[in-house]
């Protein structure tokens, strides 16, 4: 049985390749899977822990320019990084924050799309778009998977 799966997609649009989460995520919505909630935001906040708490399953996506193209898929560690403002945070940290406040931390991992041009405008450069097209194919065999959890434990293991 499928379990509830958060994907929450974040970046800016404005800033070209900045917008492979929101785009990703926007394309999983489309298909439509029972139990998959799609967020898609320009940046993560505080906000997103109770989201993350009303979930089973966890899969930030972001774009990247220190990922391995065309991407990795890493599990994430709670951990609460120190800042003075809350303006814009680590997914770990909103996973720290969900632990903290509700007492719920739901096996999370991080879909991080390699980017090459984050510059203001619009639309996502070829490479990028290649780069979430292969992404997007990871994605989706996870989301289908009957066994989400166990299908994004493969995939750690495998990028």
């Amino acid at each position: 049985m499928s379990c509830r799966t958060l994907i929450l997609g974040f970046g800016n649009p404005g800033r070209c390749d900045d917008g492979i989460g929101p785009a990703l995520a926007e394309q999983a919505e489309k298909w439509g899977l029972a139990g998959v909630e799609v967020t898609v935001d320009y940046q993560l906040n505080i906000e997103h822990a109770a989201e993350v708490a009303g979930a089973e399953l966890v899969i930030f996506i972001d774009a990247s320019l220190t990922a391995a193209a065309p991407f990795s898929f890493q599990r994430l560690e709670a951990r609460l990084k120190n800042d003075f403002t809350t303006h814009a945070m680590l997914p770990e940290t909103v996973l720290e924050t969900s632990r903290k406040i509700y007492g719920v931390l739901p096996p999370a991992y991080v879909l991080a799309v390699r980017g090459e041009r984050f510059e203001l405008g619009e639309g996502l450069s070829p490479r990028a778009r290649e780069y979430l097209d292969e992404a997007e194919k990871l994605l989706k065999m996870i989301l289908s998977a009957e066994d989400r959890r166990a299908a994004c434990l493969r995939a750690a293991g495998t990028m």
